[in-house]
């Protein structure tokens, strides 16, 4: 049995010692070093490209406007309806209120009621005046008028003067509630602020309208859409390429086979936080009521950047879970460097990030090419 054990021994040994190189062996394939990779190269493109982007817009009036009453009261006459056009200043509805009438009536008679006053107290005061005046004069002559009377008489001209000045402010305050009450008489007459087609009529003859109500609809409303305000809503990756004074087309629904030529008026020059967008306005003539407020645009809008930018193939950009990258030759080593995408031109991307132009960067890129690889051979 000894002697069997004695063969055995020697054989395990070696097995063991057999398995430890091999383990050893492949250990060291694992940490070998990156094997040298072929690879096509291009440079880094500097461009200033000019391209158009389409977009949604929305065609609104240039001036709309809601119209209330004012004061209570009832609606008398209504001269308007939906689909008129009327002019500036021209009457749309008349209200009937006695109670507003009442008080200019009131305040009227006030006013006149405070001027007679004044012109007594006037009276008065010049009276009391010349009095003191004769008195003083008369003064002068030793013994002629004594010391009590004349300041009897300064008195009197003082607390007539104090009454004047009191009845001129009557007269002020009567006059200025007097005008409160005349325009309120005003807003009795519904009138157009500006030029323009009655879009909604709310209101008959006999209703009763007027403040208070506060979910009352407006009596009309009022668009003057003979210029069209196309209003954009800008991506915030787009805010900075469009060029003032730009023109753009666009085109509705329910004239598809027709474009439409409008101009940039002006923009917010900030973004709105909901969605991050900037809100541009291009002004449409409208003349010849082609199109109606409240139509939805395709826009197509031109975009420069301001300053040349960097491009480089879409097939050099990686988008992997670690990084959005492009590969950089460096000493003819694969250098990994973070960037950001940007515009998209048929085959070139744009690109933000530590890159410079005219740099050589791996044509076609994967994250096979690791950081640090050795690269040769490298063709254009």
């Amino acid at each position: 049995m000894k002697p069997l054990l004695k063969l055995v021994w020697p054989v395990v040994a070696a097995a063991g010692m057999a398995a430890c190189t091999s383990a050893a062996s492949e250990e060291k394939k694992t940490v070998k070093v990156p094997d040298v990779q072929n690879v096509a190269i291009t440079e880094v493109q500097t461009m200033q490209p000019r391209q158009a982007v389409t977009l949604p817009g929305e065609l609104k009036p240039w001036n709309r406007v809601s119209l209330y009453a004012k004061v209570k009261g009832f609606i008398r006459d209504v001269r308007v309806d939906r689909g008129s056009s009327v002019r500036k200043g021209q009457v749309l509805a008349v209200l009937d209120a006695p109670e507003v009438l009442s008080e200019l009536s009131t305040a009227q008679a006030q006013l006149q009621a405070q001027e007679a006053a004044l012109q007594e107290q006037t009276a008065r005061f010049r009276a009391s005046r010349l009095t003191y005046n004769r008195l003083l004069q008369t003064s002068k002559v030793e013994g002629a008028v004594s010391l009590h009377e004349l300041d009897q008489a300064q008195a009197r001209m003082l607390a007539d003067s104090a009454t004047v000045a009191v009845a001129t402010g009557n007269i002020q305050v009567g006059r200025s509630n007097y005008q409160t009450k005349k325009e309120l008489r005003q807003y009795l007459t519904i009138t157009a602020p500006f030029d323009g087609v009655i879009t909604e009529r709310n209101v008959s003859a006999g209703a009763l309208v007027g403040a208070g109500d506060s979910n009352s609809k407006p009596l009309f409303v009022l668009e003057d859409s003979r210029t069209l305000r196309l209003t954009v809503a800008i991506p915030e990756t787009f805010a900075n390429q469009l060029a003032a004074k730009s023109a753009v087309t666009f085109t509705v629904n329910a004239i598809p086979e027709q474009q439409f030529n409008a101009k940039l008026a002006r923009s917010a020059q900030s973004l709105v936080e909901a969605n991050r967008s900037m809100l541009a306005e291009f002004d449409f003539d409208n003349k010849a009521n082609q199109l109606k407020s409240g139509m939805y645009a395709e826009v197509k809008m031109p975009m420069e950047r301001t300053a040349p930018t960097l491009f480089v193939p879409k097939t050099a950009v990686v988008s992997s879970s670690e990084k959005t990258f492009v590969i950089r030759v460096n000493n003819h080593k694969a250098e990994w460097v973070s960037v950001e995408k940007g515009n998209t031109l048929d085959s070139l991307v744009e690109v933000f990030g530590g890159l410079k132009a005219g740099e050589p960067v791996v044509r076609i890129a994967s994250e096979e090419i690791r950081d640090g690889q050795a690269l040769t051979n490298t063709q254009q």
